[in-house]
């Protein structure tokens, strides 16, 4: 078996399966399976010969499956981000946080009246909420892992 990437895409890995006799070259998508059929001169051009462990993505499938998700985990991600907070019309909070890829959550609350109005209940609210974001971010992640 050979494999080959994506020129400067290391993560995009396939296994070359042959050459037709009409100029053609079948590969199979080791992220997807599926079979894609090019040109021998676009296949060429395009993909660099590289190494793939079956063992070695087993090994990344296993430590997926042992990963379990903490509230630590997701404090940490958070501690990680930058944290802009607006407070607008002197009854509404905007809470705007950049995660470490550049992902941004935007999360807001607001009251009726003015008087009504507690800026930092309002940050706690916005907060617990984006957490809950990133806990929903971070399961489908493991999700796809898994069945990638």
């Amino acid at each position: 078996m050979r494999f080959f990437q994506v020129i400067g895409i290391p993560g995009n890995k396939v296994e070359l399966l042959e050459y037709t006799p009409n100029g053609m070259v079948k590969l199979r998508d080791l992220g997807t399976n599926k079979i894609i059929e090019t040109t021998q001169h676009a296949f060429e051009m395009a993909f660099e010969a590289t190494v793939y462990s079956v063992a070695a993505n087993e090994k990344e499938k296993t430590k997926v499956l042992n990963k379990k998700l903490t509230q630590k985990d997701i404090d940490t991600i958070l501690e990680k981000s930058q944290m802009e907070i607006f407070e607008l019309f002197g009854k509404c909070t905007l809470v705007a946080v950049k995660l470490q890829n550049g992902f941004i959550i935007t999360e807001s609350t607001a009251c009726d009246d003015p008087a009504n109005y507690n800026k930092e209940t309002n940050i706690q609210i916005c907060l617990e909420r984006i957490k809950n974001k990133i806990w929903e971010f971070e399961t489908y992640n493991l999700q796809s892992m898994l069945t990638d």
